[in-house]
C-alpha cells in the first residue's frame, strides 16, 4: 500500500470519527432543545391548571357568598314567620284567659291592656321594613325626624357613611324593593315631601343575584340629576382586593353605590392569584360597555390616589346573559 493510500485511509477515518462527533452533538443538542420544548409546555400546562383550580375557587367562594346571603335571607323570612306564629300562640292563650277571668274586671282590663302590646308586636312583626340612609350633613337630621316620626309602618333605620361628603347636598333619591308594599313606600315618600325633602327619584331596585336583601328594603340617598343615574342602576360591580389599604375597598363600594351602581363587595383574596390583575383594574365583559369601565376606573382612581386600568375580562364568573351589565374591579392594594 502506498503512502498515499495509507493517508487517504487516515483521513476518511478521521472524517468519519468527526462526522459522528458532529452527529452526536446535533443529537444531543436536538434531545436537550426537546427536553426543554417538553419542559416548557409541562410549565404552561401546570400554569393553566393552577389558574383553572383558582378560577374554580373563586367560583366556588361566590357561589359559598351567595349560599350564605340566601341562607341568612331565607332565615330572616323564618324568623319573621316563627314570630308571627308565636303570638298566634299568645293570642289563643290570651282568649282562654279571657273567657276563664269571667267578669273579673280587673283580670279583664289587665287582659285588654296586654291586647293591645300583642297588637301592636304583629303589626311591628308583619309590617318592618328595612331603610337603609345615607346619611348626609346637609340633611341636619331631617331623614331621621321623618322617619321616627312615622308610628305605622315600622321602618328600621340603618345607615350608611358617604365617603367625601361636602355637605354641600341632600339626599334626592328614594329605592324600594319589590316586596315592599307600594303603600308603604308612598306614606315614606310623601312625608318627606311634606317635611321639605326633594325627592326627585323614586324607582324600584332591579332584582340580581346576591342582591337579594334589596327586595324587602328601602333606600334612601343622593343622586347626581345626570342621564347616567338610570343607566348606572340597571348596572352590577363585583368588587374583590388583594391587601387593600385601609377602608379603601369601603370607600370604593359607598363611592359607587352613590353614582347608582348595585355594589357587592367579595372577601379578600390572601394570597394574589396568577389571573388577579397587577394594576388596579376595571373588567368588563362586552365592547359597548368599554367607556363605562373606564369612567368607572376614573372615579375609583380620583377616590383611591391609584391608578385603575380597564381591560375585557375572559368571563370567568360571568354568565352570557350578564355580560352587558356585570364589572369587576380588581383593587390591588399591593402593588398599584
Amino acid at each position: 500500500m502506498s503512502d498515499f493510500s495509507e493517508k487517504m485511509k487516515e483521513y476518511e477515518s478521521k472524517k468519519k470519527k468527526s462526522n459522528r462527533g458532529i452527529i452526536t452533538i446535533i443529537i444531543v443538542g436536538l434531545l436537550v432543545f426537546a427536553a426543554l420544548f417538553l419542559y416548557n409546555i409541562q410549565v404552561k400546562n401546570q400554569k393553566r391548571l393552577d389558574t383553572k383550580l383558582l378560577i374554580e375557587s373563586n367560583n366556588e367562594q361566590i357561589k359559598q357568598i351567595e349560599k350564605k346571603d340566601s341562607i341568612l335571607y331565607t332565615k330572616n323570612v323564618q324568623k319573621e314567620d316563627s314570630i308571627k306564629i308565636a303570638l298566634k300562640q299568645v293570642q289563643v292563650e290570651i282568649e282562654k284567659i279571657k273567657q276563664a277571668a269571667g267578669n273579673n274586671t280587673y283580670v279583664l282590663s289587665k287582659i285588654d291592656s296586654l291586647q293591645t302590646k300583642v297588637d301592636n308586636i304583629i303589626v311591628i312583626a308583619a309590617d318592618t321594613i328595612t331603610v337603609r340612609y345615607y346619611k348626609r350633613k346637609a340633611d341636619k337630621g331631617k331623614i331621621e325626624g321623618v322617619v321616627k316620626s312615622i308610628a305605622s309602618p315600622n321602618y328600621n333605620l340603618e345607615y350608611r357613611e358617604v365617603s367625601n361628603d361636602d355637605g354641600k347636598n341632600t339626599v334626592n333619591s328614594l329605592y324600594y324593593g319589590k316586596n315592599v308594599k307600594k303603600e308603604y313606600v308612598d306614606i315614606l315618600y310623601k312625608k318627606l315631601l311634606k317635611s321639605g325633602v326633594k325627592i326627585k327619584y323614586l324607582k324600584p331596585f332591579l332584582s340580581a343575584r346576591g342582591f337579594e336583601w334589596k327586595d324587602s328594603a328601602i333606600e334612601i340617598g343622593f343622586e347626581k340629576p345626570t342621564s347616567t343615574t338610570d343607566e348606572n342602576a340597571r348596572l352590577f360591580v363585583r368588587v374583590y382586593s388583594y391587601k387593600p389599604k385601609g377602608k379603601n375597598r369601603y370607600l370604593i363600594r359607598d363611592k359607587l353605590e352613590a353614582k347608582g351602581f348595585q355594589t357587592k363587595l367579595f372577601p379578600d383574596w390572601r394570597e394574589k392569584p396568577s389571573f388577579f390583575s397587577d394594576e388596579s383594574t376595571v373588567l368588563y365583559y362586552d365592547k359597548s360597555q368599554k367607556e363605562k369601565a373606564l369612567s368607572i376606573a376614573e372615579t375609583l382612581a380620583g377616590l383611591t390616589r391609584t391608578p385603575f386600568k380597564t381591560r375585557i375580562g375572559a368571563g370567568y364568573g360571568v354568565t352570557r346573559e350578564e355580560r352587558k351589565t356585570v364589572f369587576i374591579v380588581h383593587y390591588n392594594g399591593n402593588g398599584g
